[in-house]
């Protein structure tokens, strides 16, 4: 009996090995040419198998596309997740830096695959990525800034979805921007400052004791002139991408 559940056990982690290979296979494939662009076949060779057997885990492309996109998504929500439950820190601002150090990195990293993801959305692709993927991970950030004006850290009339934009519109941008200076031969812009102005802006902007703060408000209003310089890049990159 005891044979028989490892047998079992040790089937089951080689068909989930071999799943995870055609994943990671057609995840590189797909972003090196494209949903239209990518074959079977080739991602067959690449995964070490036999084109057949994809179709045993996935009947098309597109259920495929799906695949990996969904659990792109679900590992990037479970890693932030990670991170916030991680955090020592108590206050606001800290778990802000952490999660913003997290994302930063993680859409520069991943660049080239949340370009294909995103592309594909705008595209009204049939495999694009799903609102509740999307919604999952930006729950995250959601979560904790809840969690700051419950614990009267934040303004009360802050507009979560305003703070949302600002917090993933600039990190991404961001992170675009650092992304193509990397090898280049100018200075590469560095990830450090992009983050600490983040956590200053919301600060200055959401922090629940801004209204003792009047000197401030030169500084907030040319933040707010920053943040819809940095809108209109975003949808003028958005159309370039598309």
């Amino acid at each position: 009996m005891a044979t028989k559940v490892v047998t079992l056990e040790t089937q089951r982690s080689k068909l989930e090995r071999k799943e995870q290979a055609i994943l990671d296979a057609a995840r590189a494939i797909f972003v090196d040419n494209g949903f239209d662009g990518a074959r079977m076949s080739e991602i067959a060779r690449r995964a070490g198998i036999g084109e057949g057997t994809i179709y045993s885990y996935y009947e098309s492309k597109a259920e495929l596309m799906l695949a990996v996109l969904q659990k792109f998504w679900d590992g990037l929500t479970l890693e932030a997740e990670a991170v916030m439950t991680s955090t020592t820190a108590e206050d606001f601002s800290d778990r802000l830096r952490a999660l913003a150090e997290y994302h930063l990195n993680t859409v520069i990293v991943n660049a080239d695959f949340i370009n294909l993801s995103f592309a594909l959305r705008r595209n009204n692709s049939e495999v694009s990525v799903s609102r509740d993927h999307l919604r999952d991970y930006v729950a995250v950030f959601d979560q904790m800034f809840r969690r700051g004006q419950d614990r009267g850290e934040l303004r009360r009339d802050a507009v979560l979805w305003q703070a949302r934009d600002i917090f993933y519109g600039t990190l991404e941008y961001s992170a675009r921007s650092i992304e193509m200076t990397i090898g280049a031969e100018r200075a590469e812009r560095q990830q450090g400052p992009v983050v600490e102005q983040m956590v200053a802006l919301f600060e200055a902007h959401y922090g629940a004791d801004r209204a003792a703060k009047p000197a401030d408000d030169a500084n907030i209003d040319h933040m707010s002139r920053q943040i819809e310089q940095l809108d209109a890049k975003l949808d003028a990159l958005a159309k370039r991408l598309s």
